[in-house]
């Protein structure tokens, strides 16, 4: 199976309430695939992209982080 991001038309906010897109919500920050996913938007010059439709997503084997500290995580990369 190969991962399947979606472009999404706006940038996700980080900050955003319950009531907006977060990123926990549109991505799948675990995925091992996640990287892939994310120079492929770059590539195709997407402004923002989704892991919600993508048949992976599911299959993240990886402990589950936020945000917060999946961005810590790979700073020390």
């Amino acid at each position: 199976m190969k991962p399947i991001p979606t472009e999404l038309q706006q940038s996700i906010n980080p900050e955003a309430g319950p009531r907006r897109a977060s990123v926990e919500m549109h991505r799948n920050l675990n995925c091992s695939h996640y990287d892939g996913c994310l120079d492929e938007a770059v590539r195709r010059g997407w402004q923002s992209f989704s892991c919600m439709k993508c048949p992976l997503g599911s299959l993240a084997s990886a402990p589950q982080v936020g945000i917060e500290a999946y961005a810590t995580q790979r700073r020390a990369l």
